[in-house]
């Protein structure tokens, strides 16, 4: 399995082996604490870093904080795939479990789990981990990656294994919460919708609440969600056909749907540096698990989904998030066999 993938790629994933061959517990302090003990054995001690997989230095970063004891028990048993003590591999579940924070409860999405300090405007999670070790760790579970998104000339869906990835949070009251992540992901409600129209409403003064007229184009627009009420106001005030289309169609598109879409392992891809001749494995840009396609995404969704701006197809569903900073668990695990897509 391992022979299959590019020589940086096999070097990062033989250290990381080296982890999980050492059968290390799983403790209930935090990931930095843990990092002091996490040392293989010294007869297995890796090779030193390369230029291919040597890190630029980061500043120091705060220890995370303490998981409390219910979530520590869901680690309890598991292997620590990483210094940091942020990703487990459960071998006897063939599942994967991240050690994850919010980072922003009501954000437009392109991802739902980036890396820490990345992007964090545009996710629900963050992670402290290298995207690799998440990567090594889908391949020590079985599973072969698939091909991210392609977009010439034309699109392409990604493909791979489908991944069912699970919440695991404890709520204001201290219990255990489980959902699958899609339960967070809803589409995109804050984004103007527009209909062109031969005259704004006769009588009515515009702008009307979030109702507006763009004369240039010919347009009635609505920003954001429109509720019950908004609705059958605006609807009472012209009877025009093409207009009460319209204004019905607003309130269709403003209201709250779950995504449905699934997640696969595309497995990012490698960029060689033709000047330096070093590798990089391209989900360390940020793309760990995306809700909008990126040809280098770790884990995508089995759609077309936008990620362009004011155009992205989801956001976080606010009201279902606990809040930024709270610690979970996501729980990946594979559906087998995945289903093709219209495309393959």
């Amino acid at each position: 399995m391992i022979g299959r993938i590019p020589r940086m790629f096999r070097r990062c994933t033989a250290v990381l082996l080296l982890f999980v061959s050492a059968e290390l517990p799983a403790t209930a302090v935090s990931g930095d604490e843990r990092a002091g003990k996490l040392q293989p054995p010294a007869a297995s001690k890796p090779p030193q870093p390369t230029p291919e997989t040597a890190a630029p230095q980061q500043p120091p970063r705060k220890p995370l904080a303490p998981l409390p004891a219910l979530l520590q028990q869901e680690l309890a048993g598991k292997t620590a795939l990483n210094p940091e003590g942020t990703v487990f591999l459960d071998s006897s579940g063939r599942r994967l479990l991240l050690r994850t924070e919010v980072a922003c409860p009501d954000c437009i999405l392109e991802m739902a789990l980036v890396p820490e300090g990345n992007r964090e405007h545009e996710t629900i999670l963050r992670i402290r981990s290298k995207a690799f070790v998440i990567h090594a760790g889908l391949l020590a579970l079985g599973m072969q990656p698939g091909k991210p998104a392609a977009f010439s000339p034309e699109f392409t869906a990604p493909s791979g294994p489908v991944i069912s990835i699970t919440a695991v949070w404890l709520d204001d009251q201290g219990r255990r919460q489980e959902r699958p992540l899609q339960e967070w992901v809803r589409n995109n409600t804050h984004r103007y919708h527009a209909a062109a129209m031969s005259g704004p409403p006769p009588g009515l003064e515009l702008p009307y609440k979030a109702l507006r007229w763009d004369k240039f184009n010919r347009e009635i627009l609505w920003y954001g969600p429109m509720t019950d009420e908004d609705r059958d106001d605006l609807l009472s005030k012209w009877d025009h056909e093409p207009y009460q289309k319209a204004i019905r169609q607003f309130h269709e598109a403003g209201q709250s749907k779950p995504m449905k879409a699934e997640f696969v392992f595309a497995g990012s891809s490698m960029f060689r540096d033709e000047e330096t001749g070093r590798e990089y494995y391209q989900a360390e840009g940020g793309h760990l698990i995306c809700t909008s396609n990126f040809p280098d995404a770790l884990l995508d969704i089995r759609e077309q989904s936008s990620a362009a701006d004011g155009a992205q197809s989801y956001e976080g569903w606010t009201e279902r998030i606990p809040a930024e900073g709270t610690p979970v668990i996501l729980v990946l695990k594979a559906n087998e066999p995945a289903r093709p897509t219209a495309a393959e």
